[in-house]
C-alpha cells in the first residue's frame, strides 16, 4: 500500500512540476516582444506569434542544457539548431527583411 501511494504521489508531482512554466523563458520572450513590439508594425496576432515562437525556443534550449554537463561547443550546436528553427518557423509569417529585424531586436533585447 506504501508503495502504491508513494508512486502516485511521485507521479502526480512529476506532472506538476513539467506542467510549471519557464519563467526565464517567459520573461526573456516578453521582454524581446515588448521591444521588437516598439519598433516595429506589427499586430497583436503576431506578436503573440513571435512570444510564443521565442518562448518556446528558450524553453526547448534549456530542456536540452540544464544538467546535461554539455561542452561549450555541444551548447553552441544547440543555439545554433534552435536559431534556424526558430528563423524557419518566422519566415512562415514574416518575409525575410522582417525576421532579420526581429532577430537584431531580439538580440538588442538581452542586453537591456
Amino acid at each position: 500500500m506504501k508503495k502504491i501511494l508513494f508512486t502516485a504521489v511521485l507521479c502526480l508531482f512529476t506532472l506538476f512540476v513539467e506542467a510549471q512554466e519557464n519563467k526565464f523563458a517567459a520573461n526573456r520572450s516578453e521582454n524581446a516582444v515588448a521591444l521588437i513590439t516598439s519598433q516595429m508594425e506589427i499586430s497583436d496576432a503576431d506578436a503573440e506569434f513571435i512570444q510564443q515562437t521565442l518562448y518556446n525556443k528558450y524553453a526547448s534550449n534549456a530542456r536540452k542544457i540544464r544538467g546535461k554537463g554539455l561542452s561549450e561547443d555541444e551548447k553552441k550546436a544547440v543555439y545554433k539548431t534552435a536559431s534556424k528553427e526558430t528563423r524557419q518557423k518566422l519566415m512562415t509569417r514574416f518575409n525575410r527583411e522582417e525576421v532579420q529585424k526581429i532577430i537584431d531586436l531580439e538580440r538588442k533585447s538581452f542586453k537591456k
